[in-house]
């Protein structure tokens, strides 16, 4: 068989270029970290690869949500909580008051006190988030949602015997999809929190935290012109004890979500490591192969390009 001069020269080219290829081809896999730079480079791998980055990035989307739903819920239950110890503090004052001993002036005090507290009081139920929406208006988050008498002068002027605090927002909670078959509650409207109070027996009472307030510290209040009678004061304790026992309800429902909301993260944030192990196993580079690959196109283009250069140098008059 014959083989013609550019027949070696095209066969010898060709190899250094090859060899070439395979270098430039293993030092970008070295500059990016990469083994799989296109999809031709493993057609497998990379649809596989294609799958775990969609499914890491819906897992990523339900991380988002996790956190933020466990700031709303932080932010709820802590308001809530707030809310709580005022009522256990007013309620534990309230039990002093009814005490025969006490004069109409101490009483007088004491409605006085009572009066800064249910202002505390309205001050948490229109608490503010960090956007400045309002956590208890439903989804009227921009809107104030207690809203006291218009006609009142701060710090307290509420008109006696009326209904004292007004809702603005509606019934409605906010909620965040947390997972393919979960979406969760991040707020508790006002309405069913301080205006839609349920007694032990799970039965509506008919009267808001704001309004039973109100009606103690009228009692309580000489000025108000409301007499003090032991039957109307007994009324008035167990409505604040049926607005702490709501409360303990709502409370422990939010605490529930939260406790929820934690596994789930850790569920959540286990998937997003197992994703990106198995991402890297299908993509990424084994740098001790690389650089094994690496020496070995070295060591053939330097081969190759020694072998063409001996051959191309070969002339019959070189033996003449």
């Amino acid at each position: 068989m014959r083989v013609s001069t550019s027949q070696i020269f095209n066969s010898g080219t060709s190899g250094i270029q090859s060899r070439q290829f395979d270098l430039f081809k293993v030092q970008q896999q070295m500059s990016t970290g990469r083994r799989v730079l296109s999809p031709e480079d493993d057609p497998i791998a990379s649809a596989q690869a294609l799958q775990v980055s969609q499914s890491k990035g819906v897992n990523k989307q339900f991380l988002d949500n996790l956190g933020e739903a466990t700031s709303k819920l932080n932010l709820l239950d802590s308001t809530l909580s707030g809310v709580e110890d005022e009522l256990q503090a007013i309620y534990e004052r309230a039990v002093q008051g009814g005490n025969a001993s006490y004069s109409p002036a101490q009483r007088g005090m004491l409605a006085e006190e009572l009066k800064q507290r249910l202002q505390s009081m309205i001050g948490l139920a229109n608490t503010q988030d960090g956007s400045g929406l309002y956590i208890f208006a439903g989804f009227q988050s921009a809107t104030q949602p207690f809203q006291v008498d218009p006609g009142a002068t701060p710090p307290y002027a509420l008109a006696v015997g009326a209904t004292h605090v007004a809702y603005a927002g509606d019934g409605g909670n906010e909620a965040l999809q947390i997972s393919a078959s979960r979406v969760i509650n991040t707020s508790e409207n006002g309405f069913d929190v301080f205006m839609q109070v349920r007694n032990a027996q799970g039965a509506v009472t008919g009267r808001s935290m704001f309004d039973s307030l109100k009606n103690m510290i009228d009692i309580l209040d000489p000025a108000s012109g409301v007499p003090f009678t032991t039957a109307a004061y007994g009324q008035a304790l167990d409505d604040t004890s049926a607005a702490i026992a709501h409360l303990s309800t709502v409370r422990a429902s939010v605490g529930a979500r939260l406790q929820s909301m934690e596994s789930m993260t850790t569920s959540a944030e286990e998937s997003a490591y197992l994703y990106e192990v198995r991402h890297s196993e299908l993509v990424d580079l084994d740098y001790t192969d690389a650089i094994s690959r690496l020496s070995r196109y070295q060591l053939q283009l330097e081969a190759a390009q020694l072998s063409f250069k001996q051959t191309s140098q070969l002339s019959l008059f070189n033996i003449l």
